[in-house]
């Protein structure tokens, strides 16, 4: 079997095989988050509306191209929504028992019958029955089904807090929908939507909720771009004139709403900067990056106000908050003024300065209610984020507004490796003292350096030749050979493993526990691993029926009765060897057989990390790499004349093709044919 070796690039998800770049020229070098969603916005907003209902130049006209598959000589319809076949009649006409569902709901704007009503990148053909069960509900993980045809399962899920109607589709289309509401809050972010509570904002930027947007990356990732979804937006380009960018660039979601809004979007791929690569460089030490400066003198910026009784202000070109209102009147109050993330991926050392100003606080009171704090796992919410304290000495200014410099201050070891690092300002005031806390001149900067822990490729028998025919800028890639085990006796010796809950995989040590880093999983194989994943030779363990996990340095250990924590241990005891067993959805129960009562090995989804717990945490899968065999299935062979050509997200796009064939017709852009990658230009 030929190995297909697909190159990801870092911090990017790859690059469908037919987006077109000539499209996208004008985003091409802009900055993420709000200035690459507004650019998007104007790119895709002026496009043809096409008339809503029955003829050939109307909805069901063009659904008889963008969603019908011919089979047995028949054109049926492509249903989202539904398992029912029906079938095509005459080009334009209404199919009998199925809808024009807006997949965004109409009602959420207010109904108007303008481009978004008629916008065919989320209209779809729809069972009936369906459309009606659905309602106008929002996307939701149901936490009870009062309702469910196999494709559409309607119930209740916990939205924003609350237990709310909501409609969940089948694993198969939750990528589908995900990038189509992408694409809505996007092309509209004009709009006045009226539904505030479902997933959206009154805001040009984000626009949508936090917890929307943590629903909808899950399921982008979880769900990659599919051959349908390609040939619907070609076909949709077709008719209508403008495209989904997050079906032709998928890692374009994580640079608007994700961990890489920091960074400038390059269509050939290019990484560049951080947060504040646009802000002017001064006195960084040689060795050293800037990763975030904020001057506060031109929106929008690298901060956001969350959670404030009182907000912050950035009048003054600093950010300020004050509890003291216009009547002259002090009040209890906390407000929190929150970065961008940083990615400290490579990093290994980080400082932060910052300008600031504290008026009217007593002395004893000055740290308390002036503070800076950090942390990784901050998803838009203060409460559920864990936050630690840096301190920055500080003290009130008595008798003017002269700022004060804090100098460089050491930001915290534990934090290098992480990818979606956050420090905020909290500020708090009373009906006692309601002080003045302005800060100013923000800036982080961080060294790189090899990290605590396996990196991915010491001693650890992985023999993928991460040197061949790359292109792009860093990142690591996988021919697909580590596969997820299904049956724990597959597993034998010698074979190297990946440790992995969905699209995180465990990284380098942290001393008690193991970082998460990113993989890209399809169909069963990892496609991209960040250069970071733990890949772990598996040896006997010294209790009979165990393994033990080599980790380069040493073995992989419980480590406490008390605490949550896993180690690397120099030899080998019963800590270190652990006991797999396979369950139901090829979940892995790794337990460790010595005597720390802490010894499931499991990953902490508030507080992300891989480490020991008692079974409190969420449980993960095995990837492992030749010689186990997994049920998977493996990549066709390939004989001297016939190919099978990829996408770069490792997308099949044609299947035993003649060699000499393989690229005719196909878009510009990258391709791999049998183990090369081609550009076709």
């Amino acid at each position: 079997m030929r190995r297909f070796f697909i190159q990801i690039m870092m911090l990017l998800f790859a690059t469908t095989a037919i987006a077109q770049a000539e499209y996208y020229t004008s985003i091409d070098g802009t900055k993420g988050g709000a200035a690459l969603k507004t650019a998007l916005y104007n790119l895709i907003k002026n496009h043809q509306q096409i008339s809503y209902g029955s003829g050939t130049s109307s909805t069901w006209g063009a659904f008889y191209t963008t969603d019908a598959v011919i089979e047995n000589g028949q054109r049926r319809v492509l249903d989202m929504y539904s398992n029912e076949k029906r079938y095509f009649g005459d080009k334009g006409s209404a199919v009998s028992g199925m809808n024009i569902e807006h997949s965004v709901a109409k009602s959420w704007w207010g109904g108007g019958k303008n481009n978004a009503y008629c916008d065919l990148h989320h209209l779809n053909p729809s069972d009936q029955n369906a459309n009606s069960r659905k309602s106008n509900y929002p996307l939701g993980e149901l936490t009870s089904v009062s309702w469910d045809n196999g494709v559409t399962f309607v119930g209740k899920a916990n939205i924003d807090g609350s237990s709310q109607n909501a409609y969940e589709p089948c694993d198969e289309y939750k990528g589908d929908f995900a990038r189509t509401f992408m694409y809505m809050f996007t092309c509209y972010q004009d709009l006045t939507w009226e539904y505030t509570w479902m997933n959206y904002e009154k805001s040009t930027y984000p626009t949508l909720k936090p917890w929307a947007v943590e629903l909808l990356l899950k399921w982008h990732k979880q769900d990659p771009v599919s051959e349908k979804e390609v040939n619907r937006n070609n076909a949709v380009h077709a008719v209508q004139g403008n495209r989904n960018p997050y079906i032709d660039y998928p890692q374009l979601a994580d640079y608007v709403w994700g961990d890489s809004i920091n960074y400038t979007f390059h269509l050939n791929g290019d990484v560049e900067g951080g947060t504040g690569d646009d802000k002017p460089e001064t006195d960084i030490p040689d060795g050293y990056d800037l990763k975030l400066f904020e001057d506060f003198e031109e929106a929008p910026y690298q901060f956001k106000p969350i959670e404030c009784d009182f907000p912050w202000h950035f009048e003054y070109q600093c950010g300020e908050v004050t509890s003291y209102d216009d009547n002259d009147v002090a009040n209890d109050a906390e407000s929190w003024l929150v970065s961008d993330p940083m990615d400290f991926t490579k990093d290994n050392n980080a400082k932060i300065t910052f300008d600031y100003v504290i008026r009217y606080c007593t002395a004893d009171k000055v740290k308390d209610y002036n503070q800076l704090l950090i942390s990784r796992d901050f998803t838009g919410n203060i409460t559920d984020a864990t936050w630690e304290v840096i301190d920055f000495n500080a003290v009130q200014n008595t008798s003017d507004w002269t700022k004060t410099s804090t100098g460089e201050i050491a930001i915290p070891d534990t934090y290098m490796g992480d990818k979606s690092v956050v420090i905020a300002f909290k500020y708090i005031g009373t009906s006692a003292q309601a002080g003045t806390f302005e800060v100013d001149n923000v800036k982080v900067i961080a060294a790189e350096g090899t990290n605590d822990g396996n990196t991915g490729n010491e001693g650890n028998g992985d023999e993928d030749d991460e040197n061949e025919d790359t292109i792009g800028n860093g990142g690591n890639f996988t021919d697909g050979s580590f596969t997820l085990v299904t049956d724990a006796a597959l597993l034998t010796a010698g074979d190297s493993i990946v440790i992995a809950y969905e699209n995180f995989a465990m990284g380098a040590s942290a001393g008690n526990y193991r970082y998460k880093t990113d993989i890209m999983v399809s169909n069963g194989r990892i496609t991209y691993f960040a250069e970071d994943v733990q890949k772990i030779v598996i040896e006997n363990g010294v209790v009979e029926g165990t393994f033990a996990f080599n980790v380069g340095d040493g073995y992989l250990a419980a480590t406490s009765t008390s605490k949550n924590y896993v180690a690397t241990a120099e030899t080998l005891d019963a800590n270190g060897s652990w006991r797999i067993a396979i369950e139901g959805e090829a979940l892995a129960v790794i337990t460790a057989q010595g005597d720390k009562t802490r010894n499931i090995l499991q990953y902490n989804t508030s507080s992300p990390r891989f480490s020991c717990y008692t079974g409190t945490q969420k449980s993960v899968n095995i990837y492992a790499k030749s010689p186990v065999t997994t049920g998977i299935g493996s990549i066709v062979p390939e004989s001297d004349n016939v190919v099978d050509v990829y996408s770069p997200a490792g997308v099949c796009i044609r299947r035993q093709v003649e060699a000499e064939k393989a690229l005719e017709g196909l878009a510009k852009g990258i391709y791999i044919v049998g183990s090369r990658k081609i550009l076709v230009k």
